[in-house]
């Protein structure tokens, strides 16, 4: 397996937005934003730690850009959460380059930031190796549930996973 190192997220990391705005990276996201929207996200994503409750990374694999992961504060039926999103680019996915990259994540979650009782992921019902990704990280799946994104609605897979049990 790669060696997967996950490195904050940096100007020098656009190229790694810019590839995953695809069509097929896309496809259970609603369609690819664009090239201005995509260096909003980026300008976004180098203000992420400002705050402290939104942390955004490059995954590289063997020394190479391979994808993005991060999670931000969210609320999810009421109660304050973490939310976990990520992609892997073509090149490297199957590699269990994002399962590496999530457990590191996870592992931040439990120790490095304000304590919360769960992280959820939504990836897409059709979406089998994010389903399948959050099934081996140790998520619990609580059902589907549409989910507002980017100007559409999604139907999507809720994963949950205990950080701080009561």
């Amino acid at each position: 397996m790669a060696t997967v190192i996950l490195r904050p997220w940096a100007p020098e990391h656009l190229p790694l937005l810019l590839a995953a705005d695809t069509a097929d990276m896309t496809r259970f996201l609603g369609g690819s934003e664009g090239e201005d929207a995509v260096l909003r996200r980026h300008q976004n994503y180098l203000r992420s730690r400002d705050g402290g409750q939104e942390w955004m990374f490059a995954i590289e694999a063997d020394g190479e850009g391979a994808g993005g992961i991060g999670f931000w504060t969210t609320e999810h039926d009421g109660e304050a959460a973490y939310e976990v999103g990520w992609n892997v680019l073509p090149a490297w996915q199957g590699r269990g380059i994002a399962r590496e990259a999530l457990s590191i994540v996870v592992d931040i979650l439990r120790s490095d930031v304000p304590p919360l009782p769960r992280a959820y992921a939504y990836p897409s019902v059709d979406n089998a190796p994010s389903n399948a990704l959050c099934r081996s990280a140790g998520f619990a799946d609580h059902g589907e549930r549409d989910f507002p994104f980017r100007g559409t609605v999604l139907r999507t897979r809720v994963w949950a996973l205990e950080l701080h049990p009561a």
